[in-house]
């Protein structure tokens, strides 16, 4: 039955619109789900079907399994193949000992030993879901990137997947991994009818074994993480393919890594020479780029030296043809060399704590040249590239295996001696490009280990690892609870002249996050640039990745108001405000599907309950319109209530529950359209009427919220630690006071909600060292019942008043606000 209409509150907005309630009887069977659509009239006119006038489908219901999960296997695959060993976990995993309600299996069976250079290969038919409205799964694109592909009804693939995830008529999701480990890579087919089908390869002399976890549960989230936390059971903590001097000096090496400075590099805003520079690279071009920037106030703390700067022969006609010759930049371009060049760098701009360049895994694109100085002085051998991958040359002349160790010992030396202090090694899937099953075995373990360890020990993980999520680097590099943390590529690059990459780029990389969440990797959505049409829509989803943020401007070209909005200022350096990873909310609607995409991360200061941030964008090719409840933002609490923030319009939603009838907010997004909103936990506080000083005043409630930095895309992940307390709560005029430790300057916003409508009285403000703030930075805007205290402009005023000194301010910055006192 509909219910009347009810007038909408809106998050932004000022016209009257109006949305409906209803309820459906739970069917008895839940065989199917439930399709509906909606009919519609203006007054007085005929009734219309919405279909016929939008580009939406049906809408769908599925009605939750209520009852407990089945630890049989097959009732969730039909005719699975008997070949497979199953084991069930649900009794001895202490993942489903966490989760009662989730099944958990894996599926091992064996497959027999390469010869010689002839790898082994297996096909077999795991079974057809049952019950399946969609199903979603992350696939091989090509060879070094992931990204994902949905569907309704029959299971369907045209590439290779890692991960493949269905949602059934009952509301279960079953989630399946495939699992590469010791020479063995294995992926899910489909076929005809919709089978899942494994294919195996082992590149072993020996016997290997082929495994796939799988987790029935009642979210996505629920099963996606007990799969990747079971395999990591799986690999455990023992690395065989790591010499045990190897492991030694993996244990010592990462005991010299300095978490600070790590996070400190992470959070820096970076400038890459790639798109705003280009393939014709050169000392002179690098110094005047910098200088530009610094004309334009952008001060960077990290530079990448990209692509084109090292030594190559002029074999062929594109970059993929050309190799590596010697470890000193070219002298066409950098006649004195790198160091000279480094020097410059550092002299003229003492900003830059960090200069990185590329390179590839192999040297560069091409691999080694077999005439230059490298291939003089360490081991080379011609390898066999498979041909239906992503290079189109079919042999390479490479450093063999047996030197790797000593050639990145080598050359990062050679690097960090010409005052590079961080690298972006690209092409790392090049290992797992080689043909022959001796190749594979050797270089695709050793390589990884090699660059891992002259990472640690050179550059104490300040470095970007990129196209390395092929299978083995995943389970092999990035998922072991012993291999460390540093930055990976995600998806993809970022093509500013190609205009359907752009959704599609954030998208995709929204996707690929439900992955790599899970991996030791923060990950990189790659660079972009700030003046470009779609600035704006890379920029948010940047700030919500959790990862480093790089611009590739070209010299003057800057959008400075928006890189304002992703970064905030510090004593020393601007930096970006990286929550947690964003992931896509909805794995199963597909980039063309006329559905807002939707971003979710969280951040969680010490102190208070954690604030939810979700992104919202348009990525299809015409304006959209979507009722969100709160339940669309994910890590919600059931008890806990909320405001909304949107970012782009400042205003702020009603107090807000998981379990309200009424939808919070109303998007209406245009093409290429974003949005930002974050909520923010409420906290009540039990306060003495403030309209009145008698002692039997009524006990009311004031509920405050701390919105972190207002005006940035991510401010909350600013607030470090938050303290709150109310003192003398008994008395007629009770004092409030918040400590709040922030990572950088900016406007400081606190939500304030009294019971009375008069606006709360004007704070004292104080920052380390009990410096105050003067009144003039401190505002309230009653609209939005938000206190402002713009930090950034007091500090600018200080710091003209000492003459450019620090002032009296402290670091890291602790700001005291009292009311009431």
């Amino acid at each position: 039955m509909i219910r009347s209409p009810l007038q909408r509150q809106l998050i932004s907005g000022t016209n009257r619109e109006y949305f409906f309630v209803g309820s459906l009887t739970r069917p008895p069977a839940l065989s199917e789900s439930v399709l509906f659509t909606v009919r519609f009239r203006e007054k007085g006119g005929e009734w219309q079907w919405i279909n016929d006038h939008s580009s939406h489908k049906d809408g769908e219901i599925c009605f939750q399994n209520l009852g407990p999960i089945s630890s049989h296997l097959s009732a969730f695959l039909q005719d699975f193949d008997g070949v497979l060993q199953m084991e069930s976990l649900v009794h001895d995993s202490i993942l489903t000992k966490k989760s009662p309600e989730m099944s958990l299996w894996t599926l091992t069976t064996p497959i027999e030993a390469a010869r010689q250079q002839q790898s082994a290969f297996r096909c077999i038919k795991l079974g057809l879901p049952k019950s399946i409205i969609r199903w979603f799964a992350l696939v091989r694109i090509c060879r070094p990137w992931l990204a994902p592909r949905q569907g309704n009804g029959q299971f369907s693939l045209s590439e290779d997947a890692i991960l493949a995830s269905f949602i059934r008529y009952d509301g279960l999701h079953l989630v399946l991994l495939a699992i590469s480990l010791d020479d063995v890579l294995s992926v899910f087919k489909s076929d005809e009818k919709g089978n899942i089908i494994v294919f195996s390869r082992n590149d072993s002399p020996t016997q290997g074994k082929i495994r796939v976890v799988i987790a029935v549960a009642k979210t996505f989230e629920a099963a996606n993480a007990a799969v990747f936390q079971y395999a990591r059971t799986i690999l455990g903590t023992a690395d065989n393919a790591l010499r045990e001097e190897q492991r030694e000096l993996m244990a010592r090496s990462l005991a010299n890594v300095d978490p600070l400075t790590l996070e400190e590099w992470h959070d820096s805003f970076t400038y890459c020479t790639w798109n705003g520079l280009g393939l014709n690279l050169d000392e002179e071009r690098i110094l005047e780029a910098l200088k530009t920037l610094k004309k334009n106030g952008l001060k960077i703390t990290n530079l990448i030296i990209d692509d084109n700067w090292q030594s190559l022969d002029s074999y062929g006609h594109s970059a993929h043809d050309r190799r590596w010759t010697d470890f000193e930049a070219n002298k066409a371009g950098f006649p004195k060399g790198l160091k000279n060049t480094v020097k410059k760098i550092r002299d003229g701009n003492p900003h830059i704590q960090y200069v990185a360049v590329w390179h590839g895994m192999f040297g560069y694109w091409g691999g080694t040249s077999p005439s230059g100085d490298i291939a003089k002085r360490y081991k080379t051998r011609q390898v066999k590239m498979q041909e239906n991958g992503f290079e189109s040359v079919n042999s390479m002349t490479v450093v063999d295996a047996e030197d790797a160790y000593q050639i990145y010992e080598d050359f990062y030396k050679f690097l960090t001696d010409a005052g590079i202090n961080s690298v972006k090694a690209d092409t790392q899937f090049f290992v797992e490009h080689l043909d022959n099953a001796e190749d594979r075995r050797r270089f695709i373990t050793t390589y990884q280990n090699a660059w891992t360890l002259a990472a640690v020990k050179h550059f104490g993980l300040k470095v970007i690892s990129s196209m390395s999520l092929p299978p083995q680097f995943i389970f092999y590099s990035h998922l072991p609870p012993n291999k460390p943390c540093y930055a990976v590529r995600n998806s993809d690059d970022f093509f500013p002249n190609e205009p359907s990459s752009h959704t599609w780029h954030i998208f995709c990389n929204a996707h690929v996050s439900v992955l790599t969440q899970h991996l030791n990797m923060l990950p990189d959505w790659d660079m972009f640039q700030t003046n470009h049409v779609w600035s704006g829509f890379h920029a948010a989803a940047r700030c919500l990745s959790g990862g480093p943020i790089y611009f590739t401007d070209e010299p003057g070209k800057h959008d400075l108001s928006l890189i304002y909005q992703m970064t905030a200022k510090t004593a020393t350096s601007r930096i970006i405000l990286r929550p947690g990873v964003g992931k896509t909310t909805q794995v199963y609607a597909g980039h063309l599907e006329p559905v807002l995409c939707k971003i979710g991360t969280s951040w969680s200061p010490e102190g208070i309950a954690g604030s939810v941030i979700l992104g919202v964008f348009n990525v299809g090719q015409h304006s959209l319109s979507e009722l969100f409840a709160l339940g669309a933002f994910p890590e919600i609490q059931p008890d806990q209530a909320y405001v909304i923030r949107a970012h782009t319009t400042g205003e702020i939603s009603r107090r807000v529950m998981l379990h309200d009838d009424a939808p919070a907010i109303l998007l209406n997004l245009p093409e290429w359209g974003y949005e930002i909103l974050t909520a923010f936990p409420l906290l009540s506080l039990p306060i003495r009427s403030v309209a009145t000083t008698a002692p039997t005043a009524a006990v009311q409630a004031m509920e405050i919220a701390i919105l972190g930095l207002l005006h940035k895309i991510t401010g909350v992940a600013a607030v470090r630690k938050t303290e709150i307390k109310l003192l003398g709560d008994d008395e007629p005029a009770p004092e409030l006071e918040i400590e709040i430790t922030l990572k950088a300057l900016g406007i400081l916003g606190i939500y304030i909600h009294l019971p009375s409508a008069s606006p709360p009285p004007k704070p004292t403000v104080h920052v380390s060292n009990n410096v105050p703030i003067p009144s003039q930075f401190i505002t309230f805007n009653p609209e939005t019942s938000v206190m402002e205290i713009d930090l950034e402009g007091a500090w600018e005023d200080l710091d003209r008043k000492k003459n450019g000194k620090d002032g009296e301010w402290k670091w890291p910055l602790v700001v005291e606000v009292r009311w009431f006192g």
